[in-house]
Protein backbone atom coordinates (compact mmCIF):
# COMPACT_ATOMS: atom_id res chain seq x y z
CA UNK A 1 0.00 0.00 0.00
CA UNK A 2 1.20 3.54 -0.79
CA UNK A 3 1.92 6.34 1.50
CA UNK A 4 -1.48 8.31 -0.62
CA UNK A 5 -3.15 4.91 -0.18
CA UNK A 6 -2.40 4.82 4.16
CA UNK A 7 -3.08 8.66 4.07
CA UNK A 8 -6.91 8.64 3.03
CA UNK A 9 -7.55 5.14 4.15
CA UNK A 10 -6.43 6.39 7.99
CA UNK A 11 -8.65 9.80 7.28
CA UNK A 12 -11.70 8.38 6.31
CA UNK A 13 -11.50 5.79 8.79
CA UNK A 14 -11.16 8.63 11.44
CA UNK A 15 -14.00 10.68 9.53
CA UNK A 16 -16.10 7.62 10.09
CA UNK A 17 -15.80 7.53 13.83
CA UNK A 18 -15.73 10.47 14.85
CA UNK A 19 -19.59 10.90 15.02
CA UNK A 20 -19.29 7.95 17.43
CA UNK A 21 -17.35 10.12 19.71
CA UNK A 22 -18.56 13.52 18.92
CA UNK A 23 -20.96 13.52 21.97
CA UNK A 24 -18.06 12.91 23.99
CA UNK A 25 -15.78 15.91 23.13
CA UNK A 26 -17.86 18.26 25.46
CA UNK A 27 -14.20 19.00 27.51
CA UNK A 28 -10.86 20.07 26.65
CA UNK A 29 -7.96 20.95 27.99
CA UNK A 30 -7.40 24.44 28.88
CA UNK A 31 -6.33 27.34 31.00
CA UNK A 32 -7.04 30.83 32.03
CA UNK A 33 -7.55 33.79 30.78
CA UNK A 34 -10.21 31.54 28.54
CA UNK A 35 -11.94 30.62 31.09
CA UNK A 36 -15.79 30.24 29.02
CA UNK A 37 -13.93 28.72 26.20
CA UNK A 38 -17.34 25.63 25.39
CA UNK A 39 -15.39 23.48 22.21
CA UNK A 40 -18.79 22.40 21.23
CA UNK A 41 -20.44 25.65 20.41
CA UNK A 42 -19.68 26.79 17.16
CA UNK A 43 -17.95 30.86 16.92
CA UNK A 44 -21.03 32.15 15.72
CA UNK A 45 -23.95 32.53 17.63
CA UNK A 46 -26.68 30.93 15.53
CA UNK A 47 -29.85 33.08 15.82
CA UNK A 48 -33.39 32.74 13.64
CA UNK A 49 -33.48 30.34 10.80
CA UNK A 50 -30.11 29.31 11.45
CA UNK A 51 -31.12 27.31 14.72
CA UNK A 52 -34.02 25.49 13.18
CA UNK A 53 -32.05 25.13 9.93
CA UNK A 54 -35.51 23.40 8.38
CA UNK A 55 -34.12 22.50 5.39
CA UNK A 56 -30.42 21.40 6.53
CA UNK A 57 -28.74 24.16 4.27
CA UNK A 58 -26.75 25.37 6.79
CA UNK A 59 -22.61 25.20 6.33
CA UNK A 60 -20.17 27.73 6.92
CA UNK A 61 -16.41 27.51 7.52
CA UNK A 62 -13.95 29.82 10.32
CA UNK A 63 -10.70 30.37 10.27
CA UNK A 64 -9.49 32.64 13.33
CA UNK A 65 -6.05 33.22 15.50
CA UNK A 66 -4.74 31.44 18.23
CA UNK A 67 -6.47 31.16 21.46
CA UNK A 68 -4.91 31.51 23.98
CA UNK A 69 -4.42 28.34 26.57
CA UNK A 70 -6.54 26.16 24.05
CA UNK A 71 -4.44 22.35 23.68
CA UNK A 72 -4.79 21.21 20.26
CA UNK A 73 -6.71 18.05 18.92
CA UNK A 74 -4.69 15.06 19.64
CA UNK A 75 -5.35 11.55 18.23
CA UNK A 76 -5.77 9.30 15.04
CA UNK A 77 -5.73 13.19 13.88
CA UNK A 78 -5.23 16.76 14.78
CA UNK A 79 -9.15 17.57 13.95
CA UNK A 80 -12.39 16.64 16.32
CA UNK A 81 -15.95 16.86 15.76
CA UNK A 82 -19.50 17.76 17.46
CA UNK A 83 -22.92 16.95 16.13
CA UNK A 84 -25.99 19.02 17.05
CA UNK A 85 -29.07 17.18 16.80
CA UNK A 86 -31.46 20.53 17.02
CA UNK A 87 -29.68 22.60 13.95
CA UNK A 88 -29.05 19.21 12.34
CA UNK A 89 -25.46 20.00 12.10
CA UNK A 90 -21.54 18.44 12.46
CA UNK A 91 -19.14 20.58 13.01
CA UNK A 92 -15.48 19.70 12.25
CA UNK A 93 -12.94 21.79 14.70
CA UNK A 94 -9.17 22.37 14.75
CA UNK A 95 -7.24 24.59 17.62
CA UNK A 96 -3.75 26.34 17.51
CA UNK A 97 -2.19 24.94 14.84
CA UNK A 98 0.56 25.82 12.48
CA UNK A 99 -0.80 25.61 8.89
CA UNK A 100 1.27 23.28 7.48
CA UNK A 101 -0.46 20.74 10.41
CA UNK A 102 -3.86 22.01 9.21
CA UNK A 103 -3.02 21.38 5.97
CA UNK A 104 -1.70 17.70 6.82
CA UNK A 105 -3.60 16.71 9.47
CA UNK A 106 -0.52 16.24 11.34
CA UNK A 107 -0.10 13.10 9.16
CA UNK A 108 3.56 14.34 7.99
CA UNK A 109 6.41 15.90 9.64
CA UNK A 110 8.27 18.42 7.75
CA UNK A 111 11.00 16.34 6.70
CA UNK A 112 8.18 15.04 4.17
CA UNK A 113 6.56 18.71 3.42
CA UNK A 114 7.43 20.91 0.40
CA UNK A 115 6.40 24.28 0.75
CA UNK A 116 6.54 26.20 -2.76
CA UNK A 117 5.39 29.51 -0.89
CA UNK A 118 6.80 33.46 -0.10
CA UNK A 119 6.67 33.04 3.13
CA UNK A 120 7.80 29.66 4.75
CA UNK A 121 8.18 30.75 8.09
CA UNK A 122 4.37 31.75 8.47
CA UNK A 123 3.19 27.74 7.59
CA UNK A 124 5.81 25.94 9.74
CA UNK A 125 7.87 26.36 12.82
CA UNK A 126 11.61 26.05 12.89
CA UNK A 127 13.62 26.59 16.46
CA UNK A 128 15.88 29.39 14.72
CA UNK A 129 12.60 31.86 15.26
CA UNK A 130 12.64 31.60 18.87
CA UNK A 131 9.86 30.33 21.37
CA UNK A 132 7.28 28.14 19.91
CA UNK A 133 4.63 29.20 21.94
CA UNK A 134 5.59 32.68 20.79
CA UNK A 135 5.41 31.82 17.60
CA UNK A 136 2.40 30.01 17.41
CA UNK A 137 0.60 33.37 19.30
CA UNK A 138 1.79 35.05 15.88
CA UNK A 139 1.26 32.24 13.17
CA UNK A 140 -1.11 29.39 14.62
CA UNK A 141 -4.59 28.89 13.87
CA UNK A 142 -8.20 27.97 14.36
CA UNK A 143 -10.50 26.37 11.71
CA UNK A 144 -14.09 25.34 11.76
CA UNK A 145 -16.19 23.78 8.97
CA UNK A 146 -20.17 23.10 9.71
CA UNK A 147 -22.12 20.89 7.28
CA UNK A 148 -25.33 19.07 7.28
CA UNK A 149 -25.23 15.70 9.26
CA UNK A 150 -26.28 13.99 6.02
CA UNK A 151 -23.64 15.06 3.97
CA UNK A 152 -21.52 11.68 4.08
CA UNK A 153 -18.09 13.32 5.42
CA UNK A 154 -15.16 12.60 3.01
CA UNK A 155 -11.47 13.69 3.42
CA UNK A 156 -12.05 16.04 0.50
CA UNK A 157 -14.39 18.80 2.72
CA UNK A 158 -12.30 19.08 4.92
CA UNK A 159 -8.92 19.23 3.08
CA UNK A 160 -10.85 21.25 -0.04
CA UNK A 161 -11.88 24.02 2.14
CA UNK A 162 -9.28 24.95 3.90
CA UNK A 163 -7.10 25.26 0.76
CA UNK A 164 -9.71 27.45 0.05
CA UNK A 165 -8.93 29.35 2.81
CA UNK A 166 -5.69 29.73 2.68
CA UNK A 167 -5.18 30.40 -0.91
CA UNK A 168 -3.35 27.22 -1.59
CA UNK A 169 -3.35 24.19 -3.26
CA UNK A 170 -1.89 20.57 -1.78
CA UNK A 171 -1.57 16.74 -1.99
CA UNK A 172 1.06 14.27 -2.48
CA UNK A 173 3.14 14.50 -5.58
CA UNK A 174 6.06 12.74 -6.19
CA UNK A 175 9.29 15.22 -6.45
CA UNK A 176 13.51 14.61 -6.56
CA UNK A 177 14.34 15.35 -2.99
CA UNK A 178 17.72 14.71 -0.51
CA UNK A 179 17.15 10.58 0.00
CA UNK A 180 18.36 8.28 2.11
CA UNK A 181 19.31 5.13 -0.22
CA UNK A 182 19.87 1.65 1.57
CA UNK A 183 21.94 -0.87 -0.33
CA UNK A 184 23.64 -3.70 0.42
CA UNK A 185 27.29 -4.12 0.07
CA UNK A 186 27.66 -8.05 -0.23
CA UNK A 187 25.95 -10.87 -0.92
CA UNK A 188 25.97 -12.08 2.99
CA UNK A 189 22.84 -12.03 4.46
CA UNK A 190 23.77 -10.76 7.64
CA UNK A 191 19.99 -9.29 8.43
CA UNK A 192 17.87 -12.55 8.18
CA UNK A 193 15.12 -12.74 11.15
CA UNK A 194 15.72 -15.40 13.03
CA UNK A 195 11.85 -14.60 13.29
CA UNK A 196 10.80 -15.05 16.90
CA UNK A 197 8.50 -13.05 19.06
CA UNK A 198 5.84 -10.41 17.11
CA UNK A 199 7.33 -8.00 14.80
CA UNK A 200 8.35 -5.23 16.56
CA UNK A 201 11.00 -2.28 16.59
CA UNK A 202 12.43 0.92 18.81
CA UNK A 203 13.37 4.56 18.19
CA UNK A 204 17.31 3.28 19.58
CA UNK A 205 17.47 0.90 16.09
CA UNK A 206 16.51 -2.19 17.74
CA UNK A 207 14.13 -4.39 14.80
CA UNK A 208 13.04 -7.76 15.32
CA UNK A 209 10.99 -9.84 12.79
CA UNK A 210 10.13 -6.83 10.70
CA UNK A 211 10.37 -5.85 7.28
CA UNK A 212 13.02 -2.83 6.27
CA UNK A 213 9.82 -1.04 5.51
CA UNK A 214 9.87 -0.26 9.61
CA UNK A 215 13.20 1.13 9.58
CA UNK A 216 12.44 3.11 6.67
CA UNK A 217 9.35 4.58 9.62
CA UNK A 218 11.99 4.81 12.17
CA UNK A 219 13.90 6.88 10.26
CA UNK A 220 11.21 9.41 9.11
CA UNK A 221 10.29 9.42 12.61
CA UNK A 222 13.47 10.59 13.67
CA UNK A 223 13.37 13.45 11.48
CA UNK A 224 15.88 12.49 8.54
CA UNK A 225 15.52 12.76 4.76
CA UNK A 226 13.15 9.68 3.59
CA UNK A 227 14.57 6.75 3.27
CA UNK A 228 14.45 4.38 -0.26
CA UNK A 229 14.72 0.74 -0.14
CA UNK A 230 16.65 -0.67 -2.67
CA UNK A 231 18.21 -3.53 -0.98
CA UNK A 232 15.57 -5.60 -3.12
CA UNK A 233 14.79 -7.48 0.33
CA UNK A 234 11.70 -8.45 1.41
CA UNK A 235 11.92 -11.06 3.85
CA UNK A 236 12.15 -10.37 7.28
CA UNK A 237 15.22 -8.76 8.77
CA UNK A 238 16.65 -9.12 12.72
CA UNK A 239 18.41 -5.52 13.40
CA UNK A 240 20.45 -3.87 16.89
CA UNK A 241 21.67 -0.84 15.82
CA UNK A 242 22.37 0.49 19.15
CA UNK A 243 21.62 4.26 19.27
CA UNK A 244 20.76 6.39 21.55
CA UNK A 245 18.70 7.89 18.67
CA UNK A 246 17.82 7.19 14.94
CA UNK A 247 18.57 10.89 14.04
CA UNK A 248 22.07 10.62 14.55
CA UNK A 249 23.16 10.09 10.81
CA UNK A 250 26.79 9.32 11.08
CA UNK A 251 26.27 6.50 14.01
CA UNK A 252 23.40 5.00 11.75
CA UNK A 253 25.76 4.94 8.71
CA UNK A 254 28.12 3.15 10.75
CA UNK A 255 26.02 0.82 12.72
CA UNK A 256 24.29 -0.06 9.27
CA UNK A 257 28.07 -1.17 7.82
CA UNK A 258 28.36 -3.85 10.41
CA UNK A 259 25.49 -5.71 8.60
CA UNK A 260 26.38 -5.09 5.39
CA UNK A 261 24.39 -2.50 4.95
CA UNK A 262 25.11 1.51 3.12
CA UNK A 263 22.87 4.38 3.55
CA UNK A 264 24.04 7.42 1.33
CA UNK A 265 22.44 10.81 0.58
CA UNK A 266 21.73 10.93 -2.95
CA UNK A 267 18.86 12.46 -5.18
CA UNK A 268 15.58 9.86 -5.56
CA UNK A 269 11.95 10.97 -6.52
CA UNK A 270 9.94 10.13 -3.49
CA UNK A 271 6.34 10.91 -2.79
CA UNK A 272 5.92 14.16 -0.93
CA UNK A 273 3.32 16.26 0.27
CA UNK A 274 3.58 20.00 -1.42
CA UNK A 275 1.89 23.07 -0.42
CA UNK A 276 1.88 25.43 -3.05
CA UNK A 277 0.29 29.09 -2.70
CA UNK A 278 -2.31 29.69 -5.80
CA UNK A 279 -1.30 33.23 -7.31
Amino acid sequence: MNIKSIVLSTVIFSLSIISVFAQKQDTISYRKPLFDFDPIKPTFKLTGEQISNKNRFLRFSIVSGYREGVEPIRGFVNFAATEDKATGTRRLYMYNLSIEDMLTYGFFKSNRVILEVKNPSKYRYDPSQGSKDKWLRENGRCFELVLPIGITLREEFLIDELSRVFGVKCGLQKRLVNALVLTRTSKLDKIKSLEKGVGSYDEHGYFNNVTLDRLASAIYEAGLPPMVDETGYKNPVDLNLNLKSLNDLAGLKRELHRYDLDLKEEKREVEMFVITEIK
